[in-house]
């Protein structure tokens, strides 16, 4: 995966992780590489289980299951990549990290479609709607399943788990 590797070593991308991490000294989650990578997995393991990879190639008319599974790797790994914003008070995350991944993308060689399709899921993936494009509902999922909230010394104080019932959902696939 040639294209996630460029995005990985993207020195904008690189930076952006770095201000994640520098602003998220007291958050509960962190949105760091693992983070990241954890979503990534994910997101393509549940397209996999449920045989959607065909679906979600034909649907976005993408060349094949190697860009299918790049582009589901971009998003991935891009999917909070604007959370110090967020942090600074400026922006929703997502919004941002939309914004922000339309800058990283060409520099890896994603095409016009491919970023359309990456961005949307990104923009899509913090709230789950019924209006929602396929990845971004897939983004949303595997963002909190890759959480470990059960083990988390924070259980008490977070917010997410305060809202659990609103979203318990979200914790099953």
């Amino acid at each position: 995966m040639k294209r996630v590797d460029l995005i990985q070593e993207d020195d904008v991308y690189r930076e952006y992780m770095q201000r994640n991490v520098q602003a998220e000294v007291d958050a509960y989650c962190h949105h760091d590489f693992r983070h990241h990578l954890d979503v990534a997995r994910i997101t393509y393991i549940l397209i996999l289980e449920n045989n959607d990879l065909n679906y979600f190639i034909k649907e976005n008319n993408l060349s094949g299951k190697l860009a299918a599974k790049e582009v589901i790797y971009a998003a991935g790994l891009l999917h909070d990549i604007g959370k110090w914003q967020e942090f600074e008070g400026s922006t929703d995350h997502a919004s941002a990290g939309s914004h922000l991944a339309r800058e990283i993308l060409p520099r890896a060689f994603f095409d016009a479609n491919e970023i359309d399709i990456i961005c949307k899921g990104i923009y899509e993936h913090r709230n789950i709607s019924k209006d929602m494009s396929f990845l971004g509902e897939r983004l949303h999922r595997a963002d909190n399943l890759s959480r470990l909230c059960l083990e988390c010394d924070s259980q008490q104080d977070c917010p997410k788990m305060k809202n659990r019932d609103k979203t318990a959902s979200s914790f099953e696939y």
